[in-house]
């Protein structure tokens, strides 16, 4: 027998099960960690909890928010998360993926939701991007750009 025959046949692929549609990709450990801080930073700013925001956000950070506006730092942030802007009785997150850059510095973006209104407006599905540094065994939100997702 021709031993390039052998290798000729086609070879099932196992990602692909028999709907034809690939198999979504699981997510990694340090990705749901990443995301696990993502949710908990989320719901903070959900209930207005000021102090559990500071105490999950890196000592210097920035934030623009999906109706475009600029928060240069943890003090505007914070002032703005806290306040009475918005109104969100739940979020919730999909296709979050994590990229590293350094061992002490990673992004992970992901699509969010949150039901309720902000400054009068229902938020639309966010993309977002958010990038953590690790303090210690800490990772800590540091910045985030929420872009409208358009679909």
């Amino acid at each position: 027998m021709d031993p390039t025959a052998a290798s000729a046949k086609p070879v099932a692929n196992k990602e692909v099960p028999k709907t034809g549609k690939p198999k979504p990709a699981a997510q990694d450990t340090g990705t749901e960690v990443m995301l696990a801080v993502e949710r908990t930073v989320w719901e903070a700013w959900r209930v207005h909890d000021a102090k559990k925001l500071a105490d999950l956000t890196a000592s210097d950070i920035s934030f623009i928010n999906a109706f475009g506006s600029y928060l240069a730092t943890k003090a505007d942030a914070l002032k703005d998360w806290s306040g009475a802007g918005c109104d969100v009785k739940q979020v919730g997150f999909t296709d979050a993926a994590r990229t590293m850059l350094s061992p002490t510095v990673g992004i992970l973006t992901f699509t969010a939701t949150a039901n309720g209104t902000c400054y009068g407006q229902v938020p639309p599905p966010i993309w977002g991007t958010s990038i953590y540094v690790k303090e210690g065994d800490t990772w800590k939100w540091t910045f985030c750009i929420n872009t409208p997702a358009r679909r």
